[in-house]
């Protein structure tokens, strides 16, 4: 064998070698990006999970967004504030969403939360008093989505629930 044969040998097998090394490391990108994708969903159901916590501590809050009399100003603040932490964590998910990092079948599973959020007319009062601090985009497709939806009962079949 001589040196040229040898040569074309080594160059094969260095061609193999980075053929190789991409591979490990497109692998290693992959396995890491699904990893944080992963993180990242049970971030979103964690803050989901804290705001449904907060309505097992605190079931008051149901009865402030359905109440006929108006609520004091301690009551519609404790409102206000859980709407504003709900709001904020689907503004995060719709963020996700529109740079890639959340897929659209779990965005729109998250997104409709909102509905609920939003569903009664003191709601909807207390998220335009607070929306004009989220990205503006964001509010707006919440307003879109929200146009010409009525109000939910979910507050009237609780109470009505024996």
């Amino acid at each position: 064998m001589n040196l040229e044969q040898l040569a074309n040998i080594a160059e094969i097998f260095g061609n193999l070698v980075v053929v190789i090394t991409i591979i490990y490391v497109a692998l290693q990108v992959h396995q890491g990006s699904a990893a944080l994708r992963s993180d990242s969903r049970q971030a979103q159901v964690n803050t989901d999970l804290n705001g449904v916590y907060l309505f097992v501590q605190y079931p008051e809050l149901g009865k402030y967004f359905s109440q006929q009399e108006t609520p004091s100003f301690e009551e519609k603040t404790k409102l206000m504030f859980w709407i504003i932490a709900q709001m904020r964590a689907r503004e995060h998910e719709w963020m996700q969403y529109k740079t890639g990092a959340l897929d659209e079948k779990a965005w729109l599973s998250y997104r409709d939360v909102i509905y609920f959020i939003l569903g009664t007319s003191r709601s909807r009062s207390l998220w335009e008093l607070c929306s004009s601090y989220f990205d503006a985009d964001f509010a707006a497709m919440v307003e879109e989505m929200m146009c010409d939806i009525p109000e939910i009962d979910f507050w009237a079949k609780i109470h009505a629930t024996k």
